[in-house]
């Protein structure tokens, strides 16, 4: 089918609505057009497909030209010569039109228009839009706009006028100068009980353990409180305890009571930690968590006593001395 196609192919519009192709040449195409008569140019070398239409063609043809340029339009598609069409009026034709088959503006005569017909040019239409145009924005100038509010609106402003005074308010306290007191100058009372009366009593403080993304050192020690109360396993004894980010170990304290030396194990934060990973052999976990939350981690070993205490190591050394045996033999 693509053999079938030329640069140039010219077809009449019937009154029956079928197209009938016509052998002209480009040059001559003028001498075809006539008041009543729809043509149907196709240039394939632009992809163009210009329906032109005469001063007096009837509405019907005029109404099946378009649906014969859109069958055209689609065999073309077929072979891949996608065309677009181009509405051509005599007496009204783009530029784009006359300059392809280098023709002047057709002349339409008062005898060949349509009575009920009147044939707008583009530079008459553009100045009757431009008019209008004017029109419009010089009535929109004259009135004033109403502006309408719904109430999430009105809320919307309300809330608005309450943050900016508030932030106003803030930026001027700043900015204002603060002024020496006498209370602030004073020393501060030596009494330690009016001191204690201003303090939250501790034990309330160590009941309520808080539990955030980040504890204070003074909120680690009280969760490690917390865990040492508990019983090691069976057969197991405390390696470690890992309370949020912060590693803790056990430690030996030596302290002098009544000129006796007393060791005591106390758990303190470990600050130089090696890097890599570890391997704990048979050792156990155990995992601290409350309000959905988990607080600590103790990290257990096995231990070769069978008793193992949390708090105070109260391992008594053996006072018996070991006596030599006698060989035999």
């Amino acid at each position: 089918m693509m053999d079938d196609y030329k640069d140039f192919r010219c077809f009449s519009l019937l009154d029956d609505g079928e197209k009938e192709e016509i052998e002209v040449e480009q040059e001559k195409i003028e001498e075809l057009f006539d008041t009543d008569k729809v043509f149907l140019l196709v240039r394939y070398d632009l992809r163009r497909l210009f329906i032109w239409k005469g001063p007096r063609a009837p509405v019907r043809k005029r109404f099946i030209s378009s649906r014969v340029g859109a069958q055209l339009q689609q065999e073309s598609a077929k072979v891949a010569m996608h065309l677009k069409i181009v509405s051509v009026d005599a007496g009204d034709e783009p530029v784009e039109f006359l300059r392809v088959f280098k023709l002047d503006p057709y002349e339409v005569d008062e005898q060949e228009k349509i009575e009920d017909m009147y044939y707008i040019r583009n530079d008459e239409r553009r100045k009757i839009e431009e008019a209008e145009i004017a029109a419009k924005i010089k009535a929109k100038k004259g009135k004033k706009k109403k502006e309408y509010w719904s109430p999430v609106l009105e809320e919307e402003k309300r809330l608005e006028q309450m943050q900016k005074a508030k932030a106003k308010a803030i930026s001027t306290k700043a900015k204002a100068p603060v002024k020496a007191s006498k209370k602030s100058v004073a020393k501060p009372k030596t009494s330690t009980s009016t001191s204690r009366q201003t303090q939250p009593p501790r034990k309330k403080f160590a009941e309520h353990i808080p539990s955030m993304d980040t504890l204070t050192k003074d909120a680690e020690k009280l969760v490690l409180k917390e865990i040492l109360k508990a019983d090691c396993p069976k057969g197991f004894k405390r390696l470690n305890i890992v309370v949020e980010s912060s590693l803790y170990g056990p430690k030996k304290v030596t302290s002098e009571l009544f000129g006796k030396k007393i060791e005591e194990i106390e758990w303190d934060r470990i600050k130089k930690i090696p890097e890599g990973s570890f391997d704990i052999e048979s050792g156990q976990l155990r995992i601290r968590a409350k309000n959905n939350k988990i607080q600590g981690i103790e990290i257990f070993t096995k231990s070769t006593n069978t008793k193992e205490k949390t708090g105070k190591n109260t391992a008594k050394k053996s006072t018996k001395r070991k006596l030599n045996t006698i060989p035999t033999g």
